[in-house]
């Protein structure tokens, strides 16, 4: 099996999960919360759903996407690499709304994520900025599906329904994890650089915005 047919697996597999989990998260958010909350909520997560779908079932074939890759120039090529700053900045931004500015989480694995396998994501994003080998986004891939990895034990909206199946919530990075699905998907595609763009800074600006709200304000809880 080559690496794009492994990497076609990898974002169908991540967005089935992210659908999974964001469609559990609506659910219980729209029971919950007011209804100015719920309805940006459900549309950022149907637009990023969608989007992401859209860029997946445009996956190109190998040859294809060559000639798409050449075709774009140096500068398009540079753009594209930088959209997966987006990754590792979205996984931060998620890991702010659990653990707030302490460096430990609410778990050790927890922790682990944002002390470690954060920084190693980013990583792999820069070599793939350095080298534009498909390898490097099969590995990211690879990498956003370890913070999936139930581990959360924060009691919340969110994570209720998780915790009381599974003991704890994959939860806690879900926003991160369709980001990285919604940007590798349009980074191999070569398909909706701009939207990509827009949606992944609103899902940041969201996190960032309810960091800075439950932290420090105890709002929505």
């Amino acid at each position: 099996m080559n690496v794009d047919k492994v990497q076609q697996w990898l974002l169908r597999l991540g967005w089935v999960i992210s659908a999974v989990l964001m469609i559990r998260f609506a659910i219980d958010f729209a029971a919950r919360m007011s209804w100015w909350l719920v309805i940006p909520f459900c549309v950022l997560v149907i637009a990023s759903l969608g989007l992401s779908l859209a860029s997946i079932l445009s996956f190109k074939r190998e040859e294809g996407s060559s000639v798409a890759l050449r075709s774009t120039g140096a500068k398009g090529n540079i753009a594209w690499r930088l959209l997966l700053a987006a990754i590792p900045i979205s996984l931060f931004a998620s890991s702010l709304d659990c653990t707030g500015l302490s460096p430990y989480g609410c778990s050790p694995f927890c922790t682990f994520v944002k002390l470690v396998w954060i920084p190693v994501i980013a990583g792999l994003c820069v070599a793939y900025f350095v080298l534009v080998k498909r390898v490097w986004l099969v590995l990211i891939n690879l990498a956003a599906f370890v913070a999936l990895i139930p581990h959360c034990v924060c009691y919340n909206v969110g994570n209720g329904w998780w915790i009381d199946v599974l003991g704890a919530s994959p939860l806690c990075y879900g926003w991160g994890f369709l980001v990285s699905v919604l940007v590798v998907g349009s980074t191999r595609s070569r398909a909706n650089l701009g939207l990509s763009l827009l949606l992944s800074l609103i899902i940041i600006s969201g996190s960032i915005g309810f960091f800075v709200s439950h932290h420090y304000f105890h709002y929505p809880w």
